[in-house]
């Protein structure tokens, strides 16, 4: 089972309903906290994992994605996973275990406080690169609340471990 863990701007724009999570025991690895912002005039998201900080940054997503949600996020998990080095099968594992979706309120103000310090590097960051590129140096920038500093080591590490 995955979860995404929404803030109340994001399930507004998606249109939702949270499930029950007292129904639901979701590993942490299988958590992913979720904001909307935006850039300019552009509607984004910045998507967190809850165990590593692992995360990335979807940018100019327009109403028609909010209806696929589900579908882009499992994508750009998948593809932000294999841009960071994960190999096919350590992803396969990871993607073997989802056989749902469910979406919960955010839980933790530490992720929560650490989504806002993302959009922050990402908006001094994107002025002199791609987003592309933004995605790739954010889990390369350290956490000081992590284990092993660096959030896209610790979900490497956790994938290795599956």
């Amino acid at each position: 089972m995955l979860a995404i863990q929404c803030t109340k701007k994001l399930k507004d724009e998606l249109k939702i309903e949270f499930e029950d999570k007292e129904l639901y025991n979701v590993d942490p690895l299988y958590s992913w906290h979720s904001h909307l912002f935006k850039y300019g005039r552009m509607k984004c998201v910045v998507i967190m994992n809850t165990l590593t900080r692992y995360n990335f940054i979807l940018v100019g997503l327009k109403s028609k994605d909010f209806k696929d949600y589900e579908r882009i996020v499992l994508e750009a998990i998948r593809e932000n996973l294999l841009l960071d080095g994960a190999t096919d099968e350590m992803v396969e594992k990871y993607f073997d275990k989802i056989n749902q979706i469910i979406y919960l309120p955010t839980s933790s103000r530490p992720v929560i406080s650490q989504m806002n310090e993302v959009i922050t590097t990402f908006t001094w960051w994107i002025e002199d690169s791609t987003v592309e590129e933004v995605n790739r140096k954010l889990n390369d920038h350290p956490m000081l609340t992590l284990p092993k500093i660096y959030s896209g080591i610790s979900m490497m590490d956790e994938l290795n471990n599956l």
